[in-house]
């Protein structure tokens, strides 16, 4: 395959060049460690310069290493073996060096809803069952550099809030203080843990460390009788600048319809438009 250009379940690819070396057309085995490339593969976000390491025998397929540029950074799986007789479960590692995630957000066209300037590495484990589909267990992606977060509140439908209870502060205090933290967030450590939950969907647990950074800076001001008095709990309080901030925020995903939905709109070359229920 010198060039060729086709249309994948993924989306165009675009540049396939490879030479596969076959032993045996009957069954089909290929000699080992075949390499192919293909120069960009426009899914939902573009991805390029994609090798892939292979060999084919009666039994299974075997991946040698596999790596794409996606997202400012690589994307690479680790060697692992697809059985080729029908009903077997198998599974490998997705290895992620210095993605942006906020390319993603862009990709999946939410944007207005959220800014996640985060560089993460890690690892996601995964296995695929016939009867249970696609699983990631024990993932952990890990910030690489300091971020920001902005989330917009009407992302959230239900904020449970915590802290500030033995000072007497009331939730809805804490709330819009929380609201205000997501909105400036000057991000100095970030983790997320990556599971699969059930009915298809994906838990992805932030656990973030930083300080509030508002583009103006905001300073809380109370006078002696207002703290006496605690007249303050029933006004809006700004958040001031430069406040410690330790975010734990849980999202969930309906991974299976977005994976659908984001390879169906690949395959159109159309922008990905998420329902209600694909997001966060």
């Amino acid at each position: 395959m010198p060039d060729l250009d086709f249309t994948s379940p993924a989306g165009k690819v675009q540049g396939l060049k490879g030479r596969v070396e076959f032993t045996s057309l009957t069954p089909l085995i290929t000699a080992p460690d075949q390499k192919l490339t293909a120069d960009r593969v426009q899914t939902v976000t573009p991805l390029t310069d994609f090798q892939l390491t292979f060999g084919l025998d009666d039994k299974a397929l075997t991946i040698g290493g596999g790596q794409i540029q996606a997202a400012g950074g690589r994307i690479r799986i680790e060697p692992l073996s697809l059985p080729l007789t029908p009903g077997q479960g198998w599974g490998g590692v997705i290895v992620v060096e210095g993605v942006q995630l906020n390319e993603l957000l862009k990709s999946a066209n939410l944007q207005d809803k959220a800014e996640l300037d985060a560089v993460v590495s890690g690892r996601l484990p995964f296995t695929y069952d016939p009867k249970a589909g696609w699983r990631i267990v024990g993932g952990v992606l890990n910030g690489v550099r300091p971020g920001r977060l902005s989330i917009q509140p009407e992302v959230f439908d239900d904020l449970a809030a915590g802290g500030g209870g033995e000072a007497g502060v009331s939730p809805n205090t804490m709330q819009d203080l929380a609201y205000q933290a997501m909105q400036d967030l000057a991000i100095s450590d970030l983790t997320a843990e990556v599971n699969s939950l059930d009915e298809g969907r994906l838990g992805v647990r932030f656990r973030i460390n930083g300080r509030h950074d508002p583009p103006e800076r905001e300073q809380l001001r109370l006078t002696f009788m207002e703290l006496i008095r605690r007249d303050f709990m029933n006004k809006k309080l700004n958040l001031p600048s430069d406040t410690p901030i330790d975010l734990t925020l849980d999202t969930t995903w309906n991974a299976n319809q977005i994976v659908s939905d984001l390879l169906e709109y690949a395959r159109r070359g159309e922008t990905p438009v998420l329902t209600t229920d694909e997001q966060p």
